[in-house]
């Protein structure tokens, strides 16, 4: 019977001493320039009595604007209305035109649905045989600044 061993460590009881490495030193390249803080924080109006979905249904640019100051969002649905509609969709299916570039010109969201999966382009494109002529050009004058800011419509997606 033959009997091998292996010498392990090689008659070396401990492990090897690590290399010493000098960290370089790090020199900042620049300071860090820190803004000067605002004087006072910019204060949010109190929004006006009326909501901005009526404020939109009713082409109240004045009270949208103070809405916009006081920090209501743009985007909520109106939970009172079964159609859940935005003051978007309100301010369109009013044709009051100039309240819907306001509220995109704001941030609103152009393509945003209301309950019955309809956009804003979708609304003002609804056939309408009563529609006068007056109403069909403010129609049409709406659907031109939604396309502008990127509206599509649902039912052609």
């Amino acid at each position: 019977m033959i009997v091998a061993f292996a010498a392990v460590g090689c008659g070396r009881e401990t492990a090897p001493e690590p290399l010493a490495v000098e960290s370089p030193i790090v020199k900042p390249v620049a300071e860090v320039v820190k803004p000067e803080p605002l004087a006072e924080p910019p204060k949010l109006t109190a929004p006006p009595a009326i909501s901005i979905w009526d404020a939109a249904r009713a082409g109240d640019v004045g009270a949208v604007r103070e809405h916009i100051a006081s920090g209501t969002r743009l985007n909520e649905p109106d939970e009172t209305n079964p159609l859940k509609q935005t003051p978007l969709h309100c301010a369109v299916e009013s044709g009051h035109k100039a309240v819907a570039q306001l509220l995109l010109a704001e941030g609103a969201e152009v393509n945003a649905k209301r309950a019955d999966g309809l956009t804003a382009l979708d609304i003002v494109h609804k056939a309408d045989p009563e529609a006068s002529d007056e109403v069909r050009a403010v129609r049409k004058a709406i659907a031109s600044v939604l396309v502008r800011n990127g509206a599509t419509a649902a039912k052609h997606k």
